[in-house]
């Protein structure tokens, strides 16, 4: 089976692009506020940067910040990004699994885009970010979020895919419209979360769902995006509705 950056050096040169439906703007206007709430500063590393945005996003903020890509082309890609943002930031070819940095030194590791779900091992993958984070340095991550695939294996009467997700805990994914290439990823319930980050020597602080209140009429969401913005970042974090979501947000301190 193909790894998940093999898709992405596919897809790099539409990579962007893709992500320009207001469902998908909504989320990531959700993750900056949820970001925001958590006063990220310091040294930054950004794990699995993909074409850059979070690390730009840093970077415009004055903030130092080193970013990590095993996909070349999306290296590539937001390399030629940094420099029309006038931003400087060291991108790095490396995966997660093997960090090319020495013990506790960063402040923040941001790992956006669901990384610790595509990683060959989340276990392993958390290990060397808490071996690079300072003691009381902040973890802030996306992962993809079990119920969400029962939802969709259920309601589509695909029972059989049901169980063997829950047997194998992993999912093969990826857009045939854009690359022929799939690869596993491992969602997490959420009550996984707290246990998987308590045998790494994090403590989980914040969970919230991306987004709630799915699914929303297209055209409708594009016209009142902040608006519904503020109704998504009250309930986010309501337990009750967590289930909703595709995709889970998490905080977490080194211990």
């Amino acid at each position: 089976m193909r790894k998940s950056w093999e898709y992405y050096d596919d897809i790099a040169g539409r990579y962007d692009y893709m992500y320009e439906e207001p469902y998908w703007v909504l989320y990531h206007m959700l993750l900056k506020r949820l970001i925001e709430s958590h006063k990220v500063n310091g040294r930054i590393l950004d794990l699995g940067t993909g074409t850059g945005r979070w690390a730009i996003e840093m970077a415009l903020q004055d903030m130092e910040v080193i970013a990590v890509d095993p996909s070349e082309k999306m290296l590539s890609v937001a390399s030629e990004k940094a420099k029309m943002n006038g931003v400087n930031i060291q991108f790095i070819k490396a995966q997660g699994e093997a960090l090319p940095f020495d013990d506790c030194e960063f402040d923040v590791v941001l790992a956006m885009g669901d990384v610790i779900s595509y990683s060959v091992s989340p276990e392993r993958l958390l290990s060397e970010i808490n071996r690079v984070l300072k003691k009381g340095g902040k973890l802030l991550a996306t992962v993809d979020n079990g119920f969400a695939f029962l939802q969709d294996f259920i309601s589509n009467i695909e029972l059989k895919n049901a169980e063997e997700f829950l047997k194998r805990k992993k999912v093969l994914i990826g857009d045939s419209t854009v690359s022929r290439i799939h690869f596993y990823t491992r969602p997490f319930f959420p009550e996984e979360l707290e246990s998987l980050l308590k045998g790494n020597n994090f403590e989980l602080v914040d969970m919230a769902g991306m987004v709630v209140f799915t699914p929303y009429d297209e055209m409708k969401l594009a016209r009142n995006l902040d608006r519904v913005l503020e109704w998504e970042y009250r309930y986010c974090r309501d337990m009750r509705l967590l289930g909703r979501a595709e995709h889970i947000f998490l905080a977490a301190v080194k211990g």
